[in-house]
C-alpha cells in the first residue's frame, strides 16, 4: 500500500504544479465585439531598463513628456480621455473585433483598419495594419460578456484599460 501512495502523491503534487503554472487563456468568441473605452488606470512603474529604452523609441519627438501623460491619465480616470488622445501616441477609443478576423480601431480620432488573431497563449490579440506597417499586441487581463481589461506598456508605466462592449451594432 505504502509503495503505490507514494507516486500517486507525487503525480498530484506534480498536477498541482503544472496546473498553477498554466496561463489563463481568453475565449475567441469573447473578444469578438465593438468595445468602447471605458477607463484607465496606471498600476505601477516599469522597472526594466529595456523595456524603457523600447517605449521611449516608440514615441515621436512630438510626443509630449510623461509628466503630460500622467496629468492626462488623471483626467481619464475622471472620465475625459480628450487630452489623452493627444498625449498617448497609440490611444485606442473604440475597437472592433469581427468573426472573419477583420478588425477596426479608432485612434485619434482615424479609423484603422486590419486583421487580428489571438496569439499563441491564448491571452492576448495581435492586430495587423492592413498596409502591414505596424503591429500591435493587446495584453489581456479579462474578458467577459460585456467587459474586457488590456494591458499596455508605456512611458510612464504599465497602464490597465477597461472598454465596455458596445451594444449599438
Amino acid at each position: 500500500m505504502k509503495t503505490i501512495a507514494k507516486p500517486f502523491i507525487f503525480i498530484l503534487w506534480l498536477t498541482f504544479l503544472y496546473s498553477c503554472s498554466n496561463v489563463p487563456q481568453v475565449s475567441r468568441n469573447k473578444v469578438i465585439g465593438s468595445w468602447k473605452m471605458d477607463k484607465m488606470v496606471s498600476i505601477g512603474a516599469i522597472t526594466d531598463t529595456t523595456d524603457q529604452k523600447a517605449i521611449a523609441a516608440q514615441h515621436t519627438s512630438s510626443d509630449l513628456s510623461g509628466r503630460e501623460l500622467k496629468n492626462a491619465m488623471v483626467d481619464a480616470q475622471k472620465g475625459n480621455f480628450s487630452k489623452l488622445a493627444d498625449v498617448y501616441p497609440y490611444f485606442k477609443d473604440v475597437m472592433e473585433f469581427r468573426a472573419d478576423n477583420t478588425a477596426s480601431m479608432t485612434m485619434h480620432g482615424n479609423m484603422i483598419s486590419g486583421t487580428w488573431k489571438m496569439n499563441k497563449n491564448k491571452n492576448g490579440v495581435i492586430f495587423t495594419y492592413s498596409d502591414k506597417t505596424k503591429i500591435l499586441k493587446l495584453s489581456i487581463v479579462k474578458v467577459e460578456n460585456y467587459s474586457m481589461q488590456i494591458e499596455e506598456k508605456t512611458s510612464i508605466g504599465l497602464i490597465r484599460i477597461s472598454y465596455k462592449k458596445d451594444n449599438k451594432k
